[in-house]
């Protein structure tokens, strides 16, 4: 079921808010929140890349079509602008690699949280939260540094043509 804006924002509220003794098992709730948001990252930048995708191939065919019934050359000049707009934008924001990478750090969150629920409340040590908390900040970190070097090397300049 989707998360909407504000649901994610009150979940990440009450996380702040909580203390060991308002819930038990904030660990539990703190990875919890953080697989939500990379959810909702990963619903966000596929529909982006879904959209950026297919706006530029229907475009493409349009301008295609639109010289072909000699349509006025503002038209298929704007038509074929639009496209080549799309392609610089594509270029610039990476919404498919950003849609993979959400993807795979919410699979390692959900796994890192089924693992930790498979064990008996008994097991659910403190040392257990512990590990679950690293585990998950470790992957926040890893996946923050991996969308800085996607970024960077998107500002590098490619080779000249």
């Amino acid at each position: 079921m989707p998360v909407n804006r504000a649901q994610r924002q009150q979940l990440i509220e009450i996380d702040e808010r909580l203390s060991d003794d308002d819930l038990a098992d904030r660990a539990l709730v703190h990875a919890m929140v953080q697989a939500e948001w990379y959810g909702a990252q990963m619903r966000r930048t596929r529909r982006r890349y879904v959209i950026s995708e297919a706006g530029a191939l229907f475009l493409a065919g349009a301008a295609t079509v639109l010289a072909a019934l000699s349509a006025p050359p503002w038209i298929t000049a704007t038509v074929a602008a639009l496209v080549a707009f799309l392609a610089g934008l594509r270029r610039i924001v990476s919404w498919h690699d950003d849609w993979l990478a959400a993807s795979e750090a919410r699979a390692k969150a959900t796994a890192e949280i089924s693992q930790y629920r498979l064990l008996a409340d008994a097991e659910r040590t403190a040392q257990r939260r512990q590990e679950l908390v690293a585990a998950i900040d470790a992957l926040v970190l890893t996946e923050t540094r991996s969308w800085g070097r996607r970024r960077r090397e998107k500002a590098q300049p490619g080779p000249a043509a």
